[in-house]
């Protein structure tokens, strides 16, 4: 009797059921969410509507473009740059940084990879401690150096007043010193005076196109450095060529390599600590540090524009700000 060898078929796979997803874990546009925004829509209304009634807005005259008023403020969302432009170089603190920053934020979801507690508030294990130390952090920081950049108002100049003042009658000073414009001696005010009130003198004969003196005096011998080329004049199309530029290497080193070492360097300190005493660990853990930091110091310093900068942008109380309409 003859036998079928042929494999009998096999019933199909069934699909695996798809998971339902619980009802707690689902958020619906309608009603939870619109309904949500409605009524903080509404309270925020009413709460704008009472203040309105009860407190008298500082408005001022109508404008005058003949007239600016002092201080002149940007918009509240530009009062962080406004800031920095008072402490580092223009391109910098108006263009870079805030690129950088953007960058960075933007770049996060590309870098951290990882779904261990996506959607989640502090979804790591050490997350809300991280948040609390960064943001107290980045006020302290930003609030000393700060107030270090304004040593006439805050009286940090006299942590540097130890500098000897500057001999008027010597050609070369020799070591450093700060040349004073009054009679009282005053350390350093601003990363500024680096550039402007610091002076040394260094045995270097000819050094860097100075006069042949056998000395590099700073800063008037390093503030006008000719560049490579910079004999080339003209413009090809849109491109605009050297045309006599130079390096003013005091302003450089006070206006972009001090102020962004320190923001490098306190960054990577807070960085290093935390990672050191084991709160962190992940990419996520770095990245919440570092996005709560520049955060907290973007709202730390728009805050000080606001309430602290008065007349000449000069750092003040609150209560005493008064408008110049000019």
């Amino acid at each position: 009797m003859a036998v079928d060898t042929r494999a009998a078929p096999q019933p199909a796979a069934k699909a695996r059921p798809r998971p339902k997803r619980e009802r707690e874990e689902e958020v619906l546009v309608w009603p939870d969410l619109v309904f949500i925004e409605f009524i903080s829509a509404v309270l925020f209304t009413i709460t704008f509507l009472m203040l309105s009634v009860f407190i008298n807005a500082p408005l001022l005259n109508r404008a005058n473009p003949e007239q600016t008023p002092n201080p002149s403020k940007a918009p509240w969302y530009f009062l962080n740059l406004q800031e920095l432009l008072l402490h580092m170089d223009k391109a910098w603190a108006g263009v870079l940084l805030p690129t950088i920053a953007l960058a960075f934020f933007a770049a996060i979801p590309y870098i951290d990879r990882s779904r261990e507690g996506q959607g989640v508030w502090f979804g790591s294990k050490n997350a809300v401690r991280l948040t609390v130390i960064s943001a107290v952090y980045a006020v302290i920081i930003s609030g000393a150096l700060v107030a270090f950049d304004s040593g006439d108002r805050t009286y940090t100049e006299n942590l540097t007043r130890w500098i000897p003042s500057c001999n008027g009658d010597a050609q070369h000073q020799g070591t450093p010193c700060l040349r004073d414009e009054g009679d009282d001696h005053i350390g350093i005010v601003s990363t500024k005076d680096i550039s402007k009130r610091l002076e040394f003198s260094i045995p270097w004969p000819n050094a860097l196109l100075a006069d042949d003196d056998s000395n590099l005096d700073w800063p008037e011998d390093l503030d006008h450095i000719g560049v490579p080329f910079n004999n080339i004049c003209g413009n090809i199309g849109s491109f605009h060529l050297w045309c006599d530029m130079h390096l003013n290497i005091p302003s450089i080193m006070a206006e972009q390599v001090i102020p962004l070492s320190s923001i490098a360097f306190f960054a990577v300190a807070i960085i290093y600590v935390l990672f050191r005493i084991g709160w962190l660990r992940t990419k996520r853990d770095l990245f919440i540090v570092m996005f709560t930091a520049v955060l907290v110091a973007y709202l730390t310093l728009s805050m000080v524009g606001s309430f602290f900068r008065g007349e000449g942008q000069n750092l003040i109380w609150p209560w005493e700000i008064k408008v110049d309409e000019g």
